[in-house]
C-alpha cells in the first residue's frame, strides 16, 4: 500500500474520528475545532466546539450535508450536535446525564434518522454501552459493552454496528442489543483499536500498535499498513475516500492509504 501525505501539523488525539464531506476530510481537534482540510492540503476552521461552550469533538458522520459529531466538555458536559455546511452549530442531545463525571460519548452513526452513539460511563471503571438517540434527541441504552472496555469508533455493517473496544476487541451490536466479538485484535498482535469502518468487502481498524488493519469476511485479520514505522506517529480517526482510505495520526498527519 502507498501512502502519501495530504496535511500535517494537525493537533489530532487517538480517540478522535474523521470524516469525508464534500469531497473533503473533516478533522477534529484537541483545539476544539472542526477543520476542513482539501485534498490539496488547504484548511480552513468549519467551527470551534469550544468557543461555542460545548468541548472537545470527538466522533464523527455524516448526515447529508451535515455533520454529527459527539462533543466533551471539562464540567464535565457531553453533547451531540449537528454542524451544518457553514458551520453553524445545534444541540441534538445532551448526554452529560449518562455519561457522568467520569465517562464520555466516543462514536457515533447514523440510520434513518437515528443516532447510535458508543458512550463510557466511567472511562477508569470501564462501564460502557451503546446508546440509540432518536430525532427528538431522547437517547436510552441498547447493550452494555462494559465486557469489551471502553467503545471508541463505531460503523455499520449490514444492519448491525461493529465497535471498536479499548480491551482489544472489534465487536458486533445488533439494533436488538445482541453483542459478539468479531475479532480480539490485542491476542491476535495488533494492538488496541481506535476507530473502524468499512472498506471494500471487509472492516479496517487503527490501533495503538501503530497499524492499520483490515479484517476480512472470513475474519482473518492482518496489517494494512504500519503508519508509525514510517514515522507518522500512532493512526487515530480512518474513514473511506472512494478506493482510499484516508487516516489522521498523533503525530499531526492526514495520509491517504491507496494501492
Amino acid at each position: 500500500m502507498q501512502v502519501s501525505v495530504i496535511a500535517k501539523g494537525l493537533n489530532v488525539y487517538t480517540l478522535q474520528s474523521l470524516a469525508v464531506s464534500g469531497g473533503n476530510y473533516i478533522v477534529p481537534t484537541l483545539d476544539g475545532q472542526l477543520l476542513t482540510v482539501t485534498p490539496a492540503g488547504t484548511r480552513t476552521v468549519l467551527a470551534d466546539l469550544l468557543k461555542a461552550d460545548l468541548g472537545v469533538p470527538f466522533g464523527m458522520t455524516e448526515q447529508g450535508t451535515d455533520l454529527i459529531v459527539t462533543v466533551s466538555g471539562y464540567l464535565p458536559q457531553h453533547y451531540l450536535v449537528r454542524v451544518k455546511a457553514d458551520g453553524a452549530v445545534s444541540t441534538i442531545a445532551d448526554l452529560s446525564e449518562m455519561s457522568g463525571a467520569y465517562g464520555a460519548p466516543f462514536g457515533v452513526v447514523v440510520d434513518r434518522d437515528v443516532y447510535w452513539v458508543t458512550l463510557s460511563q466511567d472511562v477508569v471503571e470501564d462501564q460502557s454501552q451503546l446508546v440509540r438517540v432518536d430525532a427528538q434527541g431522547k437517547a436510552s441504552a441498547i447493550a452494555d459493552l462494559s465486557r469489551f472496555g471502553n467503545p471508541f469508533g463505531i460503523t455499520m455493517r449490514d444492519r448491525s454496528f461493529v465497535v471498536a473496544q479499548s480491551f482489544g476487541h472489534l465487536v458486533q451490536v445488533t439494533e436488538q442489543g445482541e453483542v459478539s466479538s468479531i475479532a480480539d485484535l490485542k491476542s491476535a498482535g495488533f494492538g488496541l483499536p481506535f476507530d473502524v469502518a468499512v472498506w471494500r468487502d471487509r472492516l479496517v481498524a487503527t490501533t495503538n500498535a501503530g497499524l492499520v488493519i483490515q479484517v476480512m469476511p472470513d475474519g482473518k485479520v492482518s496489517a494494512i499498513v504500519n503508519v508509525q514505522e514510517q514515522k507518522f506517529g500512532i493512526p487515530a480517526g480512518i474513514a473511506v475516500d472512494g478506493e482510499d482510505l484516508v487516516v489522521t495520526t498523533n503525530g499531526g498527519f492526514l495520509l491517504r492509504v491507496s494501492g
